[in-house]
């Protein structure tokens, strides 16, 4: 527990990497087919996550908070409850998101680039480039303009975030 600088209490902050994890065990438990997150370009905190489950792809965003890793962590635990929900009987047809703006300075950017391309991918750092080349093919296979239901901005968007991180880590893409 920290405090605020009123000196209340609240929860220390999650790691974006921590978040991650758990959302990607929670889609598995869900049995979800294929997920997604993606750092809004317009505000550098916002996130998507899209999920694909039963024939249908759900899209959950977030821009509340200060941080992306806040903004990832709320929507984890928005989804996580949908799953809950879903596992007593309760069902929905629509979700519903805000668009409060936040900013990040200029020195923020340079790392922001390559935490968006994990993100964008939907994969961690800790991965090891081995699982990161795993997860490209899958992703490019399915977006990729020549299959049916490819989608070309997404699939440069996955190659370029995939070239950042190989970038990164010293591997030829």
């Amino acid at each position: 527990m920290t405090r605020d600088n009123f000196g209340n209490r609240r929860a220390a902050p999650v790691r974006m990497e921590t978040t991650l994890r758990q959302l990607r065990r929670s889609m598995d438990n869900w049995n979800v087919e294929m997920l997604e997150t993606t750092p809004d370009r317009d505000n550098r905190t916002g996130v998507t996550v899209r999920y694909y489950k039963v024939g249908a792809w759900q899209q959950v965003y977030c821009n509340s908070y200060a941080s992306r890793s806040e903004n990832l962590r709320q929507i984890f635990l928005f989804v996580d409850r949908l799953r809950v929900a879903e596992k007593h009987g309760v069902s929905y047809t629509g979700l519903t998101s805000t668009r409060d703006l936040a900013t990040a300075g200029p020195e923020s950017q340079k790392t922001t680039k390559l935490q968006d391309a994990y993100l964008t991918l939907g994969v961690l750092p800790s991965d090891p480039t081995d699982l990161i080349k795993k997860v490209y093919q899958g992703k490019a296979t399915f977006y990729h303009p020549d299959h049916a239901g490819g989608d070309q901005e997404k699939f440069i968007q996955l190659q370029q975030a995939y070239e950042a991180i190989m970038e990164s880590r010293g591997e030829k893409p």
